[in-house]
């Protein structure tokens, strides 16, 4: 198969290119499965070495020319920190949950402790008397201020509520060590405090802080919603719960925009091009608003701008690749060669060795896909020896083989796509391409002299 031929070859560099791009996404989930889990208090520095060490093994892996496991390899890590970084915001919420619930459950608690001082007309202390009523800011303060109160109760009316050990564990916590016996004493409260409207806006509540969100906003009306009467609460908690669900909603996409983002931000940090550094401003300006201003467009725009760059490092690479196998086998390749066949989709090479015969090359700007066939170069009037022809198509099958090894050897790769049998097709003739060459600079020449001086 030595007539006229389709190929797509593949260069060490748009492979190393793209182990780039994906190191750089990987950097991305790297920082944002940090921030996610710096922020949530759920990652320790120990977590992030031990990333940052499973990164540089990755990069070394470039280092050694290990492409294909190097990709596998980063494809695996992000999905392992992403999956990982859900879990963590999972368990963050869910500790979120848990401590309003242990609040609720605490002042609920302090409310019958007060309720039962006052029913036995005990003076109260009005610091003990101000944190059961609420006024503290955490379950803690006011397990130490039932602690406090407990102390308050006369004896008989302590065996009431708690054991000898848990007044002598209670008196230990007013001076600054931990009782379980306390949170025991909470938790046998009624269990009527458990509110399923409740637990739900915990829940919610949870899951925006999770992400990152102010849950501020809904704090007046989740107060008014723990204040109804249980019977009336279920009744109108469906509003709150329908707010809070849609900016749990709102803050997912949000996050997964970010995330977006800060991946797109990456890719393009390693790219030159003026275009990419004014859109790596953009996206920086984007992630610093609260609402990711033009996040969804600013997405599209740098995946079409990475792609355009890449497909046209890419093509640069093949066309440099094949003009240089070429040039040691021979042809004879010049400055602003690569040019000239972008601007006119082909171009043909002379073989010093071989007068009056050459190799064309065609496509490579816009697709992977270059054709390379035999031609003689002359006139087509004048006669030609059919029999050289074919000899010259038969020494150019050897060639091209060692054109693909000169590829591999560099790292690269050809993939045949069709081959034609020597002889299928007449030897194509075209004209001479260095009288083509001076042709053109000499019209070049002559646009470029001023008006005045041309004749």
């Amino acid at each position: 198969m030595s007539g006229p031929k389709a190929f797509r070859i593949v260069t060490r560099a748009e492979i190393v290119a793209i182990c780039r791009r994906n190191l750089a996404r990987l950097d991305a989930a790297i920082e944002s499965w940090t921030s996610a889990g710096s922020r949530n208090g759920t990652i320790e520095q120990k977590d992030i070495d031990k990333v940052v060490a499973r990164r540089d093994e990755l990069r070394r892996l470039l280092e050694a020319d290990r492409f294909i496991e190097l990709q596998k390899q980063v494809a695996a890590e992000i999905g392992f920190l992403q999956a990982d970084s859900e879990r963590r915001i999972e368990r963050a919420a869910e500790m979120a949950a848990r401590s309003n619930r242990d609040l609720r459950r605490s002042k609920a608690a302090a409310e019958a402790l007060l309720q039962r001082l006052q029913g036995l007309k005990i003076e109260i202390p009005v610091d003990i008397r101000s944190e059961l009523n609420g006024s503290a800011a955490s379950s803690e303060r006011l397990e130490a201020a039932m602690a406090k109160a407990l102390l308050l109760l006369p004896s008989e009316a302590a065996q009431d509520t708690a054991t000898d050990r848990q007044r002598e564990l209670a008196i230990r916590l007013g001076a600054g060590e931990r009782r379980d016996t306390l949170r025991e004493w909470i938790t046998r409260q009624p269990r009527e405090m458990e509110d399923p409207a409740l637990e739900r806006v915990d829940a919610l509540l949870g899951e925006l802080r999770g992400l990152g969100i102010d849950s501020s906003p809904f704090s007046d009306r989740v107060a008014l919603l723990e204040a109804e009467p249980p019977a009336r609460r279920s009744l109108i908690a469906d509003s709150v719960l329908l707010d809070l669900a849609a900016a749990v909603k709102d803050g997912r996409a949000r996050a997964q925009l970010a995330d977006e983002l800060r991946a797109r931000r990456a890719e393009l940090s390693v790219m030159k091009s003026a275009e990419a550094a004014a859109m790596l401003t953009e996206i920086e300006e984007s992630l610093a608003s609260p609402t990711l201003n033009n996040g969804q467009d600013l997405v599209k725009r740098a995946d079409f701008l990475i792609e355009e760059e890449f497909k046209a490092m890419a093509a640069a690479e093949r066309r440099r690749a094949v003009l240089e196998g070429l040039a040691s086998l021979g042809y004879e390749v010049s400055e602003g060669m690569a040019t000239a066949w972008v601007q006119n989709g082909q171009i043909v090479l002379r073989k010093a060795a071989h007068p009056g015969y050459g190799v064309e090359l065609l496509g490579g700007s816009r697709s992977d896909l270059l054709q390379v066939r035999a031609v003689g170069i002359g006139s087509s009037a004048e006669a030609r020896d059919a029999d050289r022809d074919r000899d010259m198509e038969t020494i150019w099958c050897g060639e091209f083989d060692r054109l693909k090894a000169l590829v591999a050897k560099a790292g690269g790769d050809v993939a045949m796509e069709f081959a034609r049998p020597v002889g299928q097709f007449p030897l194509k003739i075209v004209s001479d391409p260095g009288v083509s060459h001076q042709a053109d600079v000499a019209i070049r020449a002559q646009r470029e002299l001023p008006l005045n001086r041309r004749a």
